[in-house]
């Protein structure tokens, strides 16, 4: 019965945090899949009398399994926090800006923290361009690019030191579109570019990179809330892994 209702409350926590928490649906995913492993040992618990060597044996594989993806995510908890500084010199000609979600018109503060960075990075280094990489998605009146252009224009930013690149709906876009946008513009496709994300989002940013071939300078943006930097440190561990294996197959 204990290991039933530890299963129930994982489950529980996961359905209430992806239906009622905004911001906090692959942590609702995460521990409804921990609820889920939680009921296969509960489950296979209960089989000891009637399949005694198998559910044994079923057992030993699942805690193996479980040992195996703990300490893959903690090796890749770790490599992402050593990418969240970002590069120690990070000036180049062009930088591109990682976009991230709109409410209405005006930036999340996931997007507000990455402007705050660009802001700084074109203040620091006044002749680099800044393209602004982002889509328009559900519940956005505009496109990321474009309300991206309008916080930094309407702080002091020159407009001819944008760009905007509006079609982009992931990471993997967000670089891709921004570097033919580059290249279009100067007639070649540059081997290094500066990023700008959050934090946590250096490492696999760094990894689509150098899917697409080039070298990333990453510029991080400084996560103000903590709780929801470790929900995302989570679920970039996935997709971190998630990234690694498309690569392959």
């Amino acid at each position: 019965m204990k290991r039933w209702l530890i299963s129930a409350v994982f489950l529980a926590l996961g359905l209430f945090f992806y239906f009622f928490v905004f911001g906090y649906g692959f942590l609702g995913l995460l521990l409804c899949f921990f609820g889920a492993v939680a009921a296969v040992f509960a489950l296979l618990y209960n089989l000891r009398y009637a399949f005694p060597v198998s559910s044994r044996i079923l057992r030993k594989i699942l805690k193996i399994l479980c040992i195996l993806g703990l300490l893959a995510a903690v090796v890749t908890g770790i490599w992402i926090g050593a990418k969240s500084s970002g590069a120690e010199d990070p000036q180049q000609d062009y930088v591109i800006v990682l976009g991230a979600g709109v409410n209405g018109t005006q930036p999340s503060l996931s997007l507000a923290e990455r402007l705050w960075a660009t802001q700084t990075y074109l203040e620091t280094y006044p002749e680099a361009v800044a393209v602004l990489s982002g889509g328009q998605g559900d519940n956005e009146d505009i496109t990321e690019a474009k309300c991206m252009y309008d916080w930094l224009t309407e702080r002091g930013i020159d407009p001819e030191r944008l760009r905007l690149e509006d079609q982009a709906t992931s990471t993997e876009e967000n670089l891709r579109f921004s570097l033919d946008l580059i290249e279009a513009e100067t007639g070649t496709r540059p081997d290094t570019v500066a990023v700008i994300s959050a934090e946590y989002h250096l490492a696999r940013a760094s990894l689509l990179a150098k899917q697409e071939g080039i070298t990333m300078l990453g510029y991080a943006a400084k996560s103000t809330n903590r709780f929801f930097l470790c929900n995302m440190y989570l679920r970039e561990i996935c997709g971190v892994w998630y990234t690694l294996l498309a690569g392959i197959f």
